[in-house]
């Protein structure tokens, strides 16, 4: 435990305090007991007004009444949503501390005068009677109360921040594990919508006896899927590393489109160390080929293009295929479209935009704009 961890026990000991306040009340009655002795013992030449009985202030009760008070007041903060019945209860506390002082006071004259205890009442009028009953004790018992609920309420206040602390962190412990949860699930989604295709792309060139390239492209699935699950739990990568895995993907679907696809990159040098979301430019090259190559056999160009513009990073996947069907310009509802949508708004909130349009006179493209963000140095 820490030095600091140590006197922060310490000072919650309720045992340490006790002992202590036990300690010095046992030497406070000794000096005063050991002072009077020759007094109590009835010597003819011993005085009360020469001992320390009589000329030590009053205000040394406040020890013997101490854990009386910090009693009281501990349970007490308990009704705190019963103030009247808190403010009563101190206010009679307040009242029996000033008059068990008034109390004493009179006793001393009374011992120090040599007068009967039958005169109490009469000295405590005349006390009355010249001012001279101290209420000092009643403002001090309040101060010190308040003094006590102040400390209270601020520890109080300190554990509640440190709570609230607490529970900010592990809710956003949580809100990262849900968002990681939930990208891998997108992208759970779409390893199968790929597989789908490339089986497809497979059975079609055994079909046509093209066994050999067949092998080719389940050599380069192999290959691709090995490089996705590496990265399964990472929720972004660079640039240059999205990029590898695409070409992973061209080298695929070019078997599959032989000549007819050809692929372009204009690439800033600078882009290649941002962090871009894991698998997010290949189903947008996936739709890029479905939507346009594949449907017109002159369509073959498909160009990915990043740059950066200030703080943002804008990657473009074109095509030179036929405009999109109003319907799905609109609505956008393929699964590749959607869950780039979404995995952008959970990883980026509203710094990032994903556009779909017509390039007249041929061709459609798919626009990131996402923040410019590099890996933490190593």
């Amino acid at each position: 435990m820490s030095a600091r961890g140590w006197f922060g026990t310490w000072l919650r000991d309720w045992r340490i305090w006790g002992g202590l306040w036990l300690a010095g009340l046992l030497v406070l009655a000794g000096l005063l007991l050991w002072d009077a002795r020759s007094w109590l013992a009835g010597a003819p030449d011993a005085s009360f007004r020469a001992t320390r009985l009589h000329q030590w202030p009053l205000s040394l009760l406040w020890w013997v009444l101490l854990p009386a008070v910090l009693w009281l007041q501990h349970r007490l903060t308990r009704l705190d949503r019963h103030w009247p019945w808190a403010i009563a209860l101190h206010t009679l506390m307040a009242g029996l501390i000033t008059g068990l002082f008034i109390l004493l006071a009179a006793i001393r004259l009374l011992v120090a005068n040599h007068l009967p205890w039958s005169f109490l009442p009469v000295i405590l009028h005349d006390l009355r009677g010249v001012g001279r009953w101290d209420y000092t004790p009643l403002i001090i018992y309040f101060m010190g109360v308040t003094v006590l609920y102040a400390v209270g309420y601020h520890r109080q206040w300190r554990a509640g921040q440190l709570l609230t602390g607490e529970l900010r962190v592990a809710n956003a412990r949580l809100e990262t594990r849900l968002v990681r949860a939930s990208l891998d699930a997108l992208k759970m989604q779409l390893h199968p919508h790929f597989l789908f295709n490339t089986l497809n792309s497979i059975t079609s060139l055994i079909r046509n006896d093209r066994t050999r390239e067949a092998e080719d492209v389940v050599a380069g699935l192999g290959e691709l899927l090995r490089r996705a699950l590496e990265h399964r739990q990472e929720a972004l990568d660079t640039l240059e590393h999205e990029l590898e895995f695409l070409r992973r993907y061209f080298e695929i679907e070019s078997i599959r489109f032989q000549d007819r696809l050809q692929v372009e990159y204009d690439i800033a040098p600078e882009c290649l160390s941002a962090l871009v979301p894991c698998l997010m430019l290949q189903p947008l090259a996936e739709n890029a080929m479905k939507h346009g190559i594949s449907r017109d056999p002159t369509a073959r160009l498909l160009r990915i293009s990043a740059r950066r513009d200030q703080g943002r990073l804008e990657l473009t996947v074109d095509n030179d295929g036929p405009p999109l069907p109003r319907d799905e310009l609109v609505a956008a509802t393929g699964i590749g479209v959607q869950n780039t949508r979404t995995r952008l708004h959970m990883l980026y909130g509203d710094e990032a935009r994903f556009e779909l349009r017509d390039q007249p006179p041929r061709g459609v493209r798919a626009r990131l704009i996402l923040p410019f963000t590099l890996p933490p140095a190593p």
